[in-house]
């Protein structure tokens, strides 16, 4: 079986050989290149992105922060996975990246166990909150707060029943196991139907929603309690 290629973006070296000592010997799992900030990394993917399946991504660095190099690196290489690394989960650094198309979000913090599962979740095609995350989303969710002075929300927070048109029992279904992180092969046995039914579903969802992206949807059904 092919281990989860995965590249460390920390300007913390002490912090990098942690977590590489963590997955030395792992079966699953392989840290393959590690470095300091976002144009170290950006510069490697220029020719080498094929080699990597998910990146664990800092948010302060100096140079190109984690927020910009996350969305340079979700626009020209959308099928790499980024999960956010980060020592802050106040709802002001949370916020801005939700936008970015990371797929996952996790404080430093967190168990290594639980590192492993939110790499191997976000790698099969899923999204992966941290608890304390998933929290701060929930407890400050604002329609009305814009990010970065723009138009653009995270979603239209629209209540169930003010949908243009309303999510069928099935989407529904769907929505709620978006939520707890599932990808589309998961839900797909869950639900005894296949993955390409899900992606329709998914799709019918985001449009439904107002939202963009599998991370949004997700952020949807926690704030929603479908989760």
């Amino acid at each position: 079986m092919k281990k989860i290629s995965v590249i460390i973006v920390d300007d913390h070296p002490l912090f990098r050989k942690g977590v590489c000592l963590f997955f030395e010997k792992n079966s699953e799992i392989e840290i393959i290149e590690e470095f300091s900030d976002g144009h170290e990394v950006i510069a490697f993917l220029e020719t080498n992105y094929q080699k990597a399946d998910v990146i664990l991504m800092d948010l302060n660095m100096p140079g190109m922060d984690g927020r910009q190099a996350t969305c340079t690196i979700c626009e020209k290489w959308p099928e790499l996975k980024i999960l956010v690394l980060t020592s802050y989960g106040s709802w002001d650094k949370v916020y801005p990246l939700l936008n970015s198309g990371a797929a996952g979000y996790l404080l430093k913090d967190a168990p290594p166990d639980v590192l492993r599962t939110a790499i191997k979740a976000v790698s099969k095609g899923g999204t992966y909150f941290g608890k304390q995350i998933a929290a701060e989303l929930i407890k400050n969710a604002n329609p009305e707060e814009k990010i970065d002075g723009s138009n653009d929300n995270i979603y239209d927070m629209k209540n169930m029943d003010d949908l243009i048109e309303p999510l069928t029992d099935r989407e529904r279904e769907v929505l709620k196991l978006i939520g707890t992180g599932k990808n589309n092969t998961e839900i797909a046995d869950e639900l005894f139907i296949s993955k390409n039914t899900v992606k329709t579903h998914a799709a019918n969802i985001y449009q439904k929603l107002g939202v963009k992206s599998r991370t949004q949807a997700a952020f949807y059904a926690l704030d929603k309690e479908f989760v």
